[in-house]
């Protein structure tokens, strides 16, 4: 696509009034939106932070556009209305203080443009009836809503080794499909489902089965397919994870602390026997400050 070139912007050097000014401001909108991604963020080195704050409230900006009112036509041209906005940010002309502080983020980490579009590609599917077929369907969408987020991630991170754009993606695929589980029935409520179809055929399943959940007819096999989801999610995140040794010591803390969260809600979710009708899982904040902080120290310390 025309206009995905990052252009050096004045935005680059020291913070000024404004630069700073615009920081802190994203700072407020993650720390209200971000739910497990802020505790994840906290003990990043200011300039690290910083720019995954910046990257949060950019996807966060695209997928309220995805998921917001109106038809999809509709949405689908705010969406590229919101591309404009990126490649003026990029081209060195940021538009409000969202786009500064993306801007300078983009600039100082070096964020490729294609992987900064490649997420408002991914929010566009979710702009019109989506059928996900298959495992390799899934992987499609995955990488556009998450994948390109872990690439994003991934140089903020700071990284030397080849191997770890593969690990990024696995890492944000196996964070999309829990919360593709934990959102199974808000989602279905939106006449929406990630799952495959060749999964709910494999356990003899249809979106109404899924609704259902535990008290239906079809529960053992809702209860099959579940499993077989997550365990898929655990083999992406036991892949995934081996990114942390791989970036820079001063940010493998954030990578460990969201895994280590997202996984905690897998294991919440077998323990409620699969059950995401009757209300929403998640965690308690002091569980989340636990489970982050515990897994920041361990893969800061590790040799």
């Amino acid at each position: 696509m025309e206009g995905r070139r990052a252009v050096p912007g004045p935005v680059s050097g020291a913070l000024a009034p404004e630069l700073d000014a615009a920081y802190r401001q994203c700072a407020r909108e993650v720390r209200r939106s971000a739910g497990n991604f802020y505790y994840a963020f906290q003990l990043l080195p200011s300039a690290k932070r910083r720019a995954l704050h910046a990257v949060y409230r950019f996807c966060r900006g695209a997928d309220d556009i995805a998921d917001g009112q109106g038809p999809a036509a509709e949405r689908r041209d705010r969406l590229e209305a919101y591309r404009l906005l990126l490649v003026r940010a990029l081209e060195g002309s940021p538009t409000g203080p969202e786009w500064l502080t993306l801007a300078d983020s983009a600039d100082r980490f070096h964020l490729d443009p294609q992987h900064l579009h490649g997420v408002i590609d991914g929010c566009r599917a979710d702009c019109a009836p989506l059928l996900i077929r298959t495992e390799a369907d899934l992987k499609r969408y995955s990488f556009g809503v998450a994948g390109t987020v872990g690439l994003l991630s991934a140089r903020i991170f700071g990284y030397s080794d080849p191997r770890v754009e593969a690990l990024a993606v696995e890492l944000g695929e196996a964070m999309q499909l829990t919360n593709i589980l934990r959102d199974l029935a808000e989602d279905l409520g939106n006449d929406r489902c990630y799952l495959p179809t060749e999964d709910l055929d494999r356990f003899s399943l249809t979106r109404a089965d899924l609704l259902q959940g535990t008290v239906g007819p079809h529960a053992a096999g809702y209860r099959g397919l579940m499993s077989f989801e997550l365990g898929r999610a655990e083999r992406h995140f036991a892949e995934g994870l081996k990114l942390v040794p791989l970036v820079h010591r001063d940010a493998r803390g954030c990578p460990a602390a969201l895994a280590a969260l997202y996984m905690r809600l897998l294991v919440e979710l077998r323990r409620r026997d699969f059950d995401v009708q009757s209300g929403r899982l998640s965690l308690h904040p002091g569980r989340k400050v636990s489970l982050a902080l515990s897994a920041w120290l361990r893969a800061t310390l590790a040799p």
